[in-house]
């Protein structure tokens, strides 16, 4: 582990650290579904380990570290402290943040199987993939809203239509941006973060 890599391991432990005070937290004041929710989320945290503990991949600790700073930035701010609520931005820059996010791993793992000979499709296959993910990430996630709203009384969905329509276009659009971006890339790729990025997976899973 390098000097970058133990810098992001920090920052992830302290997300975690975090968003499991709050499970304390939640319990001392006696809020039982805060303190389940909060568990739930700190569990979610660690399911980059889990797979590729499952699946025998080393995914990179990028990966991890995006999936902590999400869950926390959602919850541990977003819900627990309101900020959804405080910032009317705060909603749009999260999912058109993590559209982009997603798609960007979508996109590093489509070409990264490509280039190991793991699969073979074309770079609009593997663009679209990416596309596809980022939307079906954001639909699982406003399904989840709609569950705890209905089931559990929260005011996750704010406006509940017209709230859940415009998450949904705002993933849209940053999906279809890496997917347009990808495909470019795709098709004559160069130094970036991307490619970095993705040339990290392949050294991963040629270590397999």
């Amino acid at each position: 582990m390098n000097k970058r890599e133990k810098v992001q391991y920090v920052i992830i432990v302290i997300l975690k650290s975090l968003i499991g005070a709050l499970i304390v937290l939640s319990a001392v004041q006696m809020n039982l579904f805060l303190s389940i929710m909060s568990a739930f989320v700190l569990f979610l945290t660690f399911l980059p380990a889990i797979i590729s503990r499952s699946f025998r991949i080393n995914l990179p600790i990028e990966i991890d570290l995006i999936l902590a700073l999400m869950l926390y930035l959602h919850y541990a701010l977003g819900e627990y402290n309101g900020f959804y609520v405080k910032l009317s931005w705060w909603d749009i820059l999260l999912h058109g943040g993590n559209s982009i996010i997603i798609g960007m791993i979508g996109l590093a793992f489509g070409y990264s199987l490509l280039m190991t000979s793991r699969i073979k499709a074309k770079p609009i296959f593997v663009s679209s993939f990416s596309v596809f993910l980022a939307v079906f990430v954001g639909v699982l996630w406003e399904i989840f809203e709609f569950g705890m709203d209905q089931i559990f009384g929260f005011n996750m969905q704010k406006s509940g239509l017209v709230d859940t329509m415009t998450d949904l276009m705002v993933d849209v659009s940053g999906a279809m941006v890496v997917g347009i971006g990808g495909f470019l890339y795709l098709k004559r790729s160069g130094p970036s973060l991307l490619h970095k990025f993705i040339l990290r997976i392949i050294r991963e899973f040629k270590q397999k």
